[in-house]
C-alpha cells in the first residue's frame, strides 16, 4: 500500500512539474506588484521598441519561450530517469509503470511542440504569400515610340 501512495505523490508531483514549474519561475517574474511597477515597466517597454527592432524583439521573446520548453523537456526527463532508476533499483513494477508514464507524457510533449511548429510555419507561409504583390497589382507600363 505505501508504494501505490508514493507512485499517486510523484504522478501528482511530474503533473505539477510539467505545468506549474515554467509559470512559476517564467511568468511570475514579470507580473507587477502595483500599478507604478505596470506603468514603469510599460514605459520601458515603450523605450525598448523605440531602440530595438521589432524582429530583435521577437527573438528575444521566443528565446524565452525555449528556454521554457527545454525546462519543462528536462524536467519530464528527470522524472523519467528518477522512477526508472528508482524501478530498477528497488525491482519494482509501479515504479515502472510511473516512468512509463512520463515517457508517455515527454512524447505527447514533443508531439504538441511539433504540431505548434508546423502551425507556425504555415501561419509564416500564408503571410510570406500574402503580402507579396501580384503581377496584376502593378501598373502597366506603356511604350511610346516616336
Amino acid at each position: 500500500m505505501p508504494t501505490i501512495v508514493i507512485v499517486a505523490l510523484l504522478v501528482i508531483a511530474g503533473v505539477w512539474a510539467v505545468y506549474l514549474m515554467p509559470v512559476v519561475f517564467g511568468d511570475r517574474r514579470n507580473t507587477p506588484m502595483s500599478s507604478t511597477e505596470d506603468f514603469d515597466r510599460w514605459t520601458h517597454s515603450m523605450a525598448n521598441v523605440q531602440k530595438q527592432s521589432v524582429a530583435a524583439l521577437a527573438s528575444s521573446k521566443r528565446s524565452v519561450i525555449r528556454q521554457r520548453r527545454r525546462r519543462t523537456l528536462l524536467a519530464l526527463a528527470v522524472l523519467i530517469a528518477g522512477s526508472v532508476a528508482m524501478g530498477w533499483r528497488m525491482s519494482s513494477v509501479p515504479w515502472l509503470l510511473v516512468g512509463a508514464f512520463f515517457g508517455v507524457l515527454t512524447v505527447a510533449y514533443l508531439i504538441v511542440l511539433a504540431q505548434m511548429q508546423q502551425r507556425r510555419n504555415m501561419r509564416l507561409k500564408v503571410t510570406h504569400v500574402a503580402e507579396r504583390p501580384s503581377e496584376w497589382e502593378e501598373p502597366q507600363i506603356r511604350v511610346i515610340a516616336n
